[in-house]
């Protein structure tokens, strides 16, 4: 694929270029050659998933197939440099949902949300910067726009550009972001809205009544066969129950439960923070024309 974009990336036109390189790995089936072979034993299980052997077994294609994807980025930055491309082109390079396992991909929980974006400015001073900012996919069109001068001051943007925040570590007023989720096939429907700061974190189950529903690779994945053979109670850090039967609303305190285990919804304690952010969700939805606004009032 990456071989494939040398004729536009070295075209001597003047005109700017924009290339989107969307590689099929690593989504389901894990796709790996032999140099890119983990072994089971060896891989770091994230906590959110079961170590059991199918899991490893699973991971260990994954880990690959991600090594492979990432050789092809190797190779498009090669190019790019051997054009002359690589000073005046702005990268960002992110995946477009959580690993692919129950728990993470098709979900708002945060495997699901916290998603690797590197971004590279050609024109910043202050390179291999680390920021703390709070930034979603919605932002990337403005942050591409902005890069290229030409991102009007009004715009109907749900996001906006984060460029002026990628040489600072902790930058003020990227605090907050908000989320959605439809379905993620057709088969997959499951409404959700989210918002989540530093501290709390609030998903509303739009269609609560229903049980959660899987994405066929997800479902067919011998990480979570494994489990609904076996009948098992705990997937990862989470009760398989409270997995497929969600409530209507999920409150965290990210900061002492950062697994997303204990819903404080109900705690009286926390009922003036679960109002603060059903307001914010509320407004955010007036701002974006969300229908699913009117199921608040009717149920």
């Amino acid at each position: 694929m990456a071989d494939k974009c040398h004729k536009l990336i070295a075209d001597e036109s003047n005109k700017p270029f924009f290339l989107y390189f969307c590689t099929s790995e690593p989504h389901r089936p894990f796709l790996h050659e032999g140099s890119d072979s983990f072994d089971p034993k060896d891989v770091v299980v994230p906590p959110y998933l079961p170590d059991s052997p199918e899991c490893r077994s699973e991971l260990a294609k994954y880990y690959g197939s991600v090594q492979r994807a990432d050789r092809g980025l190797f190779r498009l930055i090669s190019i790019l440099k051997k054009t002359g491309r690589w000073d005046d082109t702005l990268i960002i390079y992110v995946s477009d949902n959580g690993i692919a396992f129950p728990g993470a991909k098709t979900t708002l929980y945060e495997p699901g949300m916290r998603l690797p974006c590197v971004v590279r400015n050609p024109f910043a001073e202050k390179k291999g910067v680390v920021t703390d900012a709070m930034v979603t996919w919605a932002d990337i069109a403005p942050t591409i726009m902005d890069f290229a001068g030409v991102l009007p001051k009004k715009s109907s943007f749900h996001g906006r550009s984060f460029l002026s925040v990628l040489e600072s570590e902790h930058p003020k007023g990227f605090d907050e972001i908000y989320a959605s989720h439809t379905f993620h096939e057709i088969t997959m429907y499951y409404p959700m809205r989210v918002v989540r700061g530093r501290k709390y974190k609030l998903i509303w189950n739009i269609a609560h009544g229903l049980d959660y529903p899987f994405a066929s690779d997800l479902w067919a994945s011998e990480t979570w066969q494994r489990v609904w053979r076996r009948g098992d109670k705990i997937y990862g850090k989470r009760n398989v129950d409270a997995y497929l039967h969600r409530p209507k609303f999920e409150l965290y305190d990210l900061e002492n439960d950062p697994h997303e285990v204990n819903n404080l919804v109900g705690y009286p304690k926390c009922f003036k923070v679960l109002e603060q952010l059903k307001g914010k969700l509320k407004a955010f939805q007036e701002r974006t024309n969300d229908p699913w606004i009117l199921k608040w009032k009717h149920e």
